[in-house]
Formats: C-alpha cells, structure tokens, sequence
C-alpha cells in the first residue's frame, strides 16, 4: 500500500468512525427522550451532531495529552500529524 493511499485510508477511517459513534449514542439518546414525532428526527440529527463532536474532541484531547494509545478509539491509533507527515511537499509539486 502506498504512504499516499495508507494517509487517505486512516484519515477517512478517523472519520467515519466518530461519526458512526455519534449517531448511534444519538439514536439510543434520542430514543429515551419523549417528544414530539414532528421533531424527532430534528432531535436526533442535533444529538448526533452534539455527540459526534464530542466524542473526536474527547478522544483527540486524550490522545494528545494523555496517551497516544487512545487514538484506536478513532479507529486507526496515528495522530493526523503522524500520518501525514512527509504528504505536504508531495502535494505541492
């Protein structure tokens, strides 16, 4: 696999695992939650944005400050540094 394609791979999967965390916390959120059907979908897509959100600033924070181990959370355990080093100068060819 090539250093370029690797970088895409692990910054989508860094992603779209956040966001897959995030509507699912969204849904069991929204769930428990009685209200309205009218504005339930509405509820749901702002809970998941909240959460989602939460979740990469959390993890990212812990992973900077605590442990760089905490990055599997993300769903790849490099920091977006890490695995883009190198991949600036190559773009700007």
């Amino acid at each position: 696999m090539s250093d370029t394609f690797s970088a895409l791979w692990a910054s989508i999967v860094r992603t779209v695992v956040p966001i897959i965390v995030g509507s699912v916390l969204g849904w069991f959120t929204a769930v428990n939650i009685p209200v309205d059907p009218e504005f339930e979908g509405a509820l749901t897509v702002l809970l998941t944005l909240l959460l989602t959100t939460a979740y990469y600033v959390a993890v990212r924070l812990f992973e900077t400050y605590i442990s760089p181990k905490i990055g599997w959370l993300l769903g790849y355990a490099k920091t977006p540094d890490s695995y883009s080093k190198d991949q600036q100068g190559k773009h700007e060819a």
